[in-house]
C-alpha cells in the first residue's frame, strides 16, 4: 500500500481540520434525525430518507476535504470530489502550468497515461478574482514549488 502525502502545506494540520468537519458534519447528521425522534415525527419513511441521506453527506464531506494532487511511490494522485486518478511514475510525461478551463487563472496540468489527454489538478495559483470552490489556492512560490516536485520523479 503506498503512502501518500501532500507536495504542499501541513499535511498534518490538514488531516486534523478534515477529521474535524468529518466528525461534525456526521455529529450533525445524527443530531437532526434524534431531534425528529425526541418530538415523535420519526416515521418509517423519514427513516428511510435518513438513512441515504447521513451516509452520502458524511461520504461527500470527506470527499471535498479529500480535494487535492498527492504524490507517492507509485506516483501522482489526483483527487476531485467526484472522482480519483492516479498516474504512475512511469506514464509521466510531465506536469505544467496552464490556463485552467473557463476560468481567469492558472492551475497545474498532468500530461501522463495517455498522451492525447491532459489531467487538470484542483491546485490553482492565488491572484485570480475567480471564486476558488474545491480548489487548493497557493502563492506564486508554493505553486512553483509543487510543480516542480510533481516533475521529480523518485
Amino acid at each position: 500500500m503506498a503512502k501518500w502525502s501532500r507536495p504542499y502545506g501541513d499535511g498534518g494540520e490538514h488531516d486534523a481540520k478534515a477529521t474535524i468537519a468529518v466528525l461534525g458534519s456526521a455529529v450533525v447528521a445524527v443530531l437532526i434525525p434524534a431531534g425528529g425522534l425526541a418530538a415523535g415525527e420519526f416515521t418509517p419513511a423519514v427513516a428511510i430518507v435518513y438513512a441515504v441521506f447521513i451516509p452520502s453527506w458524511v461520504t461527500l464531506v470527506w470527499r471535498v476535504t479529500l480535494v487535492g494532487v498527492y504524490v507517492g511511490f507509485e506516483g501522482i494522485k489526483i483527487r476531485h470530489v467526484w472522482h480519483t486518478r492516479v498516474i504512475p511514475w512511469t506514464q509521466l510525461n510531465r506536469a505544467w502550468a496552464g490556463q485552467a478551463d473557463d476560468f481567469d487563472a492558472w492551475q497545474i496540468w498532468v500530461t501522463g497515461g495517455d498522451p492525447e489527454r491532459d489531467h487538470p489538478t484542483p491546485i490553482w495559483r492565488a491572484g485570480s478574482r475567480t471564486r476558488h470552490r474545491n480548489r487548493i489556492v497557493l502563492d506564486q512560490q508554493e505553486f512553483v514549488a509543487v510543480l516542480a516536485a510533481l516533475n521529480r520523479r523518485p
